[in-house]
């Protein structure tokens, strides 16, 4: 019976057994985390503001200028482009169709027949055919020809007197006058074009607008030949024959209507003035009336030719196609369309989003951190699209984002980070496998080269590097897509390699902006702030030069160790300069500070602990006072971790065992307050600090005594739990105690005792 019952305790306990969660449940696990939810709806958000940067409902324009197809382009859809050619002669033949304007002036031709029965009056009541009255005959039987017999005085003044006998009847020279007004009147409205004025009116339409000025205008369409002058004057003859024959009957007045005629020939004025704004007027309002001819192509007419490099007026054909595509298109082919970008987009996020959950989590635990990276791959995915359809320099913003990334987190991130942003801008742009090749080729070689920056130059270095990877891949992919090797394409890929170097040239410049906005040390920044000249420094040596001279040691020990583990040796050597800044405020209080006087004699062991310790807290002030960045601050924070100020806890202890009444000594009073190493170089700081302190003690500090101590110190940190949170292996823990242990017997390595000098 007691069999089963433990039979049963011991399956009971087997079930209840659980193995660890794997990867999968990890992943879940983090992004069903209520504070991740935010950090995925910034994710999904950013997609769908992606998607409507870049117009994803319709697919993109896959031609890009200077690309040489292999076979005749034919659209898909029936499209229409203007044609300025034939636009153009249209408003030609516009503009020449177009009716000039002239303005009517009726009142001189009331002139001119005011003036003529004035002259006909004045015969009429000339009394003799004197000179004064041959004067005014001759106006309507001059003497044309001096050669020719002339009349003579006799038969002229007959005709004057026949004509005074004729206009000497009752109410003749009324209904004379009367006669006259009928026969020019119909020409007053419509105009008189003199030959003059037709000249400007050369190459323009056979018809002209007649405006006749007044209180209300009045504007009339009549034939350039209706008013021309000669064929007026054919019409008055006319006129003339028949009212005047209407006026004496059966009678032969023909040297009458002759002598009219004769005098209406040579007076008769062009009442038609030119009008030339007006006329400039009408013209451009027949141009602008000319719509824009449309040149329409069907499937299957060939848009562009096979084997020649797409020009610029290709590219304004195949765009005008592709917005003529995309408009045919179906609100449900869209929206399918729509979704698989944006499936896209998710996919990659999520690629991303996994290597941060296992890879790099402490941009997950922080929103800030977290905008920081994808905001700018946001922003290089829309400059990218945006860049290549001017000028296909897509490469420029990737390449930035690949060496932001590379500086910032992780080479092999930011590698990941290049071929999703690639993908994305290629598909959203339709450029190709060309462009993604050299892209992520580029930007790998950029990426690469980012080991360490310890000089402005490296980084106009890289772009030229990648320059030539970006001339190189650009030629040879595209030569293997089957274009064919021209100066275009030549031109094309030394482009790609121009802005390459250009990307180089920016983030040389854009580096202190990536250094502030993500609080991270370049090798640039790290050399620049161990100049020994920095004030803090300079302050340092002068109140604390027992611990500058200790700094100054500890950081030639660790930036050697830290490199022995392929830590960052720079960054660890600028931090330990910093590390005990904090005691310059109460220099006296330690050790190395220290001539003769101890101040801690008669001092309570608690409080000497808590002076010991403030020296962090101090240094951190420091610290941020002078705005030193993060990493430095983690270092003055962190080189103690939360180990145990023995020194005084064994003296605080000793007195508890001397006086049982004493209170018992509480191990935490006595330790730093932290935080423990988070570094693989706080951990070396820590153990360099604390060994280079304790050689110092060392009354023979021979090797392997320097080594034996070594091991001590930093086996008891290891099981103390300092190295907890920093990642620190027992392999790389053993190649920091070789590398302490040579370097501290190089500093105090024995030396030859010379005889002294004799007396003489």
């Amino acid at each position: 019976m007691a069999q089963n019952a433990k039979s049963r305790k011991r399956a009971k306990h087997v079930a209840t057994l659980e193995l660890p969660p794997g990867t999968f449940r990890r992943f879940v696990s983090q992004l069903s985390h209520p504070d991740k939810l935010l950090y995925l709806t910034c994710a999904l958000f950013a997609a769908v503001v992606l998607w409507m940067v870049t117009g994803a409902w319709n697919p993109p324009m896959q031609y890009r200028l200077g690309y040489v197809p292999p076979a005749e382009i034919h659209p898909r859809v029936q499209f229409s482009v203007p044609d300025p050619q034939a636009t153009t002669q249209a408003k030609v033949e516009a503009a020449n169709e177009a009716m000039s304007v002239y303005t009517n002036k009726a009142e001189q031709l009331d002139q001119m027949r005011t003036a003529l029965q004035t002259t006909i009056t004045r015969l009429q009541s000339a009394k003799s055919f004197d000179v004064e009255t041959e004067r005014l005959w001759d106006e309507f039987f001059p003497v044309e020809d001096a050669q020719a017999t002339p009349e003579t005085p006799m038969d002229r003044e007959q005709q004057f007197v026949r004509l005074k006998t004729l206009l000497s009847r009752e109410g003749m020279l009324n209904a004379f006058q009367q006669k006259i007004e009928a026969a020019l009147k119909p020409f007053a409205s419509r105009g008189i074009l003199d030959p003059e004025q037709l000249a400007e009116k050369e190459g323009q339409a056979a018809n002209i607008i007649v405006v006749t000025p007044g209180p209300n205008p009045q504007q009339q369409i009549i034939s350039q030949n209706d008013v021309l002058r000669a064929r007026v004057l054919e019409e008055i003859r006319r006129n003339l024959k028949v009212q005047l024959d209407e006026l004496v009957k059966d009678e032969d007045i023909g040297f009458f209507v002759r002598a009219v005629d004769v005098w209406i020939e040579k007076k008769l004025p062009g009442t038609l003035a030119f009008d030339k704004s007006a006329t400039v007027k009408q013209r451009d309002e027949a141009v602008d009336a000319v719509k824009t001819v449309m040149h329409i192509y069907a499937p299957k007419d060939a848009v562009v030719p096979a084997g020649e490099p797409l020009t610029a007026s290709d590219m304004q054909l195949l765009h005008a196609e592709n917005e003529a595509y995309c408009e045919q298109r179906t609100f449900f082919s869209k929206a399918i369309y729509s979704l698989a970008i944006l499936g896209m987009f998710y996919a990659l996020g999520a690629l991303c989003g996994i290597y941060l959950v296992f890879k790099c989590p402490n941009i997950l635990n922080d929103l800030m951190e977290f905008l920081l990276f994808l905001v700018p791959c946001c922003v290089a995915v829309a400059l990218g699209y945006w860049f290549d359809d001017r000028w296909q320099a897509e490469v420029i913003p990737v390449m930035l984002l690949a060496m932001t990334i590379s500086i910032v987190y992780r080479q092999e991130f930011a590698l990941l980070v290049t071929a999703c942003v690639s993908l994305a801008i290629v598909l959203t742009s339709g450029t190709g496998l060309v462009a993604f090749v050299t892209i992520t080729a580029t930007c790998s070689a950029a990426t690469l080269s980012m080991n360490r920056i310890r000089s402005r130059n490296k980084l106009i270095f890289v772009g030229l590097w990648a320059g030539l990877v970006a001339f190189t891949t650009k030629f040879g992919v595209s030569i293997v897509s089957g274009q064919p090797a021209t100066i275009t394409l030549l031109e094309a890929s030394a482009w790609q390699g121009v802005y390459a170097v250009g990307a180089g040239f920016l983030m040389t410049g854009l580096l202190p902006s990536v250094e502030k906005a993500y609080g991270v040390l370049t090798d640039i920044s790290l050399l620049e702030l161990g100049d020994a000249a920095d004030p803090l420094l300079q302050k340092l040596a002068q109140r604390a030069p027992g611990t500058y001279n200790h700094s100054i040691t500890v950081a030639s020990i660790a930036e050697t160790a830290a490199d022995s583990i392929g830590a960052n040796g720079l960054l660890v050597r600028v931090g330990a300069y910093f590390h005990d800044i904090g005691k310059m405020m109460k220099p006296e209080y330690f050790v190395e500070n220290q001539s003769a006087d101890n101040r801690h004699e008669g001092l309570n062991p608690a409080i000497s602990t808590l002076v010991i310790i403030a020296h962090v807290k101090d240094g951190a002030d420091l610290a941020r006072q002078h705005r030193l960045p993060k990493a430095i601050i983690d270092f003055i924070e962190q080189h103690h971790g939360t180990t145990l100020v023995e020194y005084f806890y064994r003296v605080a202890s000793a007195k508890v065992e001397e006086n049982p009444d004493e209170r018992e000594v509480d191990e935490n009073i006595y330790r730093y307050p932290g935080p423990k190493p988070q570094t693989k170089e706080a951990a070396v700081l820590m153990i360099c600090d604390a060994v280079e302190s304790a050689c110092r003690t060392l009354v023979e500090p021979t090797s392997a005594r320097i080594g034996a101590l070594v091991e001590e110190l930093s086996m008891k940190r290891l099981l103390d739990g300092q190295f907890d949170e920093c990642g620190l292996t027992l392999r790389e823990l053993r190649q920091i105690q070789q590398s302490v242990t040579k370097s501290l017997t190089a500093v105090y390595h024995g030396r030859v005792k010379y005889p002294s000098s004799q007396p003489a």
